[in-house]
């Protein structure tokens, strides 16, 4: 028995797509709506929150991880298509999702050519980021996924080259170029300005049937809370996954000039059940370490449910050092680690 098909094809298509492939609605023959969502029940033993947009703490938190997201696919004629999505993020209220893309594409022979808001292709499930439903854990691994703190579009455009290098082989070359933006986060209820300078960037995948490549490369200025102080990020992302049997392997890293991050991860399905492990490291500006055994049961293919604990370690002895937690735990008079259990439930339609 392989590993389960509607996980690896939402792996794999997706190298070559930015719109994941749901249970769509048809509302006409080519106009599709789409959803997906997730919701938790997560409780951590520290009092300190931890992650960003996610702030998980000693108190038993029903909407931590609350996702939703709305997507519409419009093919206007052969080649030129429109798609917009709004998700619900976990750090958003229900009555101000965000527009996470939003965007015309044209396809001219083995380019696609598109203009607008778009996911910043950085990461092996960048695309489908928020679609809990496409990968087997609660949450990717955030020593990664959260290095950028939490930044995962951006305005600009985009062209995709796409070939086929032999039956089984596919390569992607994406080159990407954004806009000035201000990105506001939220920390505690304390709001934090980005300002992003024109940001280039690259990204490219080898695909064969059941294993991808990614490499993702972006350059940016960005200054915080309209200082006088600029600096200049560039990020390198180096991703593989492989599925083999029963097995997946998944791991990435991602460096740049203020820090080091990776994981590894494996899982194991049988049948409707996937039990899987994930280690983590963060080094420089998020000195962490993690380790999460978890096990995902698909009750049909379009819902599943996970149950998962995480240890999160703070590995900096320098006072003041917060890891993955949103603030030092020391501001809460509180230890350097969490374990954290989770409960959660994902869809799409």
């Amino acid at each position: 028995m392989n590993f389960p098909k509607h996980i690896i094809s939402s792996i794999i298509a997706l190298t070559l797509t930015s719109t994941p492939a749901l249970a769509a609605i048809e509302i006409t023959p080519d106009f599709n709506l789409s959803g997906f969502g997730s919701t938790s029940i997560a409780k951590s033993d520290n009092k300190t929150p931890l992650y960003l947009n996610r702030e998980i703490t000693d108190d038993t938190c029903y909407d931590c991880d609350t996702i939703f997201g709305i997507q519409l696919d419009y093919d206007i004629t052969d080649d030129l298509a429109a798609s917009l999505q709004w998700v619900k993020r976990p750090q958003d209220e229900w009555s101000d999702p965000e527009v996470e893309w939003a965007y015309l594409s044209y396809d001219i022979s083995d380019l696609t050519v598109r203009g607008g808001r778009l996911r910043l292709p950085l990461f092996l499930a960048s695309q489908y980021y928020y679609v809990s439903q496409a990968y087997y854990w609660s949450r990717p691994p955030q020593e990664v996924y959260d290095s950028i703190a939490g930044i995962t579009f951006y305005d600009g455009g985009d062209i995709t080259w796409k070939r086929d290098l032999s039956d089984e082989l596919s390569l992607s070359v994406n080159p990407f170029y954004g806009s000035n933006r201000t990105y506001s986060i939220e920390i505690t209820d304390i709001k934090v300005d980005i300002e992003t300078d024109l940001l280039i960037g690259l990204a490219m995948d080898l695909s064969g049937y059941d294993y991808r490549f990614h490499y993702a490369y972006m350059r940016s200025k960005y200054n915080v809370n309209g200082g006088d102080t600029t600096t200049t990020l560039n990020l390198h992302s180096f991703g593989y996954e492989l599925s083999w049997k029963q097995f997946q392997f998944m791991s990435e890293v991602e460096t740049d000039s203020t820090q080091t991050n990776w994981y590894v991860s494996t899982a194991y399905n049988i049948n409707d059940f996937t039990t899987y492990v994930t280690y983590a490291e963060g080094h420089q500006a998020i000195p962490s370490q993690s380790i999460t055994p978890g096990v995902r049961y698909d009750i049909t293919p379009t819902i599943s449910v996970n149950l998962e604990y995480q240890y999160e370690n703070i590995t900096s002895n320098e006072p003041f050092s917060q890891g993955l937690f949103v603030l030092p735990p020391e501001l809460y008079s509180e230890k350097k680690d969490a374990n954290l259990v989770t409960f959660m439930v994902n869809f799409i339609f």
